[in-house]
């Protein structure tokens, strides 16, 4: 799939932009346990998803700070579109948002609630080609997925000092079908991402 560098440079600069302001930002609530110093983070959710049935993610390695504002590796899920304004500017907020900072692991909890179905964190049922970033190439992924009107999330997150340092996310449909969506394997300096066919990549 053709990747152009413009978008990816300004998709790149509005992920950490929404990382660095919903991180101020109150409205999200940290699942149990993810302000912890170090361990593991895993949960399981059951987030809503907008009328228009698609899912939104960009995730960024981390990368050379500008203008002394540094910018880490980070995570954002949109499942539903929330926003809210920040110093005179307008986010959309993530439905699931980390980075590699601490306590920075948050989950709309209103939009998205805890479940006990098994998700598993393997690629099984996407491509098997995976697509990866790194500060040296692209430094970010960014996909748009057709979705059911509901979507699992589960979350492994290593956390050291509250930071994370690794994740896996992995995303299938709430449905009778459970159909894998995609499964993305996080770390500051290199992910990976698995997409299904519903997916393409986009400049949100």
């Amino acid at each position: 799939m053709k990747r152009v560098w413009g978008v990816r440079a300004v998709t790149m600069v509005a992920a950490v932009a929404v990382t660095a302001a919903v991180s101020a930002h109150a409205a999200p609530a940290r699942p149990a346990g993810a302000s912890a110093g170090s361990g593991t983070v895993d949960k399981t959710y059951s987030c809503r998803v907008r009328a228009e049935r698609y899912i939104d993610l960009n995730t960024t390695v981390t990368l050379p700070p500008t203008q002394n504002h540094a910018r880490p590796a980070n995570l954002n899920l949109f499942t539903v579109e929330k926003t809210f304004k920040e110093n005179g500017f307008t986010f959309n907020l993530p439905q699931v948002i980390f980075q590699a900072a601490k306590n920075s692991l948050k989950i709309d909890r209103p939009t998205c609630r805890p479940s006990s179905r098994r998700v598993s964190l393997r690629p099984t049922g996407l491509p098997s080609r995976a697509q990866t970033v790194t500060p040296q190439y692209l430094g970010s992924l960014n996909e748009r997925c057709v979705t059911a009107k509901r979507v699992l999330v589960h979350l492994r997150i290593a956390m050291s000092g509250g930071v994370p340092t690794s994740a896996l996310l992995a995303v299938r449909n709430d449905n009778e079908t459970r159909r894998p969506i995609e499964l993305v394997d996080w770390k500051p300096r290199k992910i990976k991402g698995y997409f299904g066919r519903s997916c393409v990549a986009s400049g949100n």
